[in-house]
């Protein structure tokens, strides 16, 4: 039984404890945040978009876990999984992982999060901010960096370009900003 396995066997007994929140092992600590309804309509937008570039529903997942192999699993707010993905799944599995920012200055997303998905090599990391009404798209990851970063303000359209080949339009114009 390793440090991980115990504070995820905590982080499930809080889960079941506490309704509505998002609880996670991050840097080695258990952190629970409270969904809002902005990160609820969010993750629906990105979903839609996704499903109307063609990608089946099947390959959608939220809130699902990831494995990564001697590190803390990983429940990205929407992923976009490789076709024929199946459960459970692994870092290998993804074309994207996108994370809305759930507190200002939030650097579970921001800082740990990143190097973990670089150092896996998943080819797109989305960070939405509803703080900052901003969408930042890494790509090409190396280390525990990406070598590719666009900004995106709210009210224009974000665009994945997967390594599968399919390209996914995000309008944000409706993306809803967090004071």
């Amino acid at each position: 039984m390793s440090v991980h396995d115990d504070l995820w066997r905590v982080a499930e007994q809080a889960a079941a404890t506490f309704e509505g929140f998002k609880i996670e092992v991050v840097g080695g600590q258990i952190v629970m945040t409270p969904q809002s309804e902005i990160q609820s309509w969010t993750i629906r937008r990105v979903q839609n978009s996704a499903e109307a570039a063609g990608i089946a529903e099947e390959r959608l997942v939220s809130a699902v876990l990831i494995q990564f192999p001697g590190e803390a699993p990983r429940a990205p707010d929407v992923a976009i999984l490789e076709d024929g993905a199946t459960a459970p799944y692994s870092y290998e599995d993804l074309l994207a992982a996108v994370e809305i920012v759930s507190t200002p200055d939030d650097d579970n997303d921001y800082s740990i999060k990143l190097q973990q998905y670089a150092r896996f090599g998943i080819p797109t990391y989305v960070i939405i901010d509803p703080f900052r009404a901003r969408c930042t798209v890494l790509t090409r990851p190396k280390d525990t960096a990406y070598a590719t970063r666009e900004e995106y303000a709210y009210g224009e359209t974000v665009t994945l370009h997967l390594t599968d080949g399919g390209t996914v339009q995000i309008p944000t114009d409706k993306f809803k900003r967090k004071s």
